[in-house]
């Protein structure tokens, strides 16, 4: 199970090596977050697993995403990737903001967490990542953890 979930997570998150450094994350209250942005990576997030559930992919534009994060997460590695994801938590339903962890550090990387909620388990962490220009960096499928 656990080869299962590690193999989801290196999938879809090819690129982000650097927000995965020692760098701290504060938890950003809720009544702060930016509503335009936190509205378009929530819809970012649901057109991505969206597609994949309806058997296609996203295509992510140059203004929605880095390069690395565009050429990682290719038709092909988002068509085995979900399979995977249906496999361990079933279809993709929808999904339920969290909360956003923003780093300290000069990166300033944003981490938007949502509780996904799958055909098997509702208990799936969806972590949208952006980087400072506002662009898609990570992407992550996982069970749900508290800590980052």
């Amino acid at each position: 199970m656990k080869e299962a979930i590690y193999t989801v997570i290196l999938l879809f998150v090819l690129t982000s090596v650097s927000c995965q450094t020692k760098t701290d994350f504060v938890k950003v209250d809720k009544s702060k977050v930016d509503k335009e942005q936190f509205e378009l990576v929530k819809n970012l997030t649901d057109k991505i697993l969206t597609e994949q559930k309806d058997g296609g992919y996203y295509s992510l534009s140059d203004s929605e995403a880095t390069v690395q994060m565009i050429e990682g997460l290719s038709e092909s590695v988002q068509k085995e990737s979900y399979g995977t994801i249906k496999n361990l938590f079933g279809d993709y339903e929808d999904l339920s903001f969290e909360f956003l962890m923003e780093s300290t550090d000069a990166n300033k990387y944003k981490i938007y967490r949502f509780k996904g909620n799958f055909e098997t388990s509702s208990d799936v962490e969806v972590r949208t990542v952006l980087n400072k220009e506002g662009k898609l960096a990570g992407f992550y499928i996982k069970p749900w953890n508290e800590k980052l």
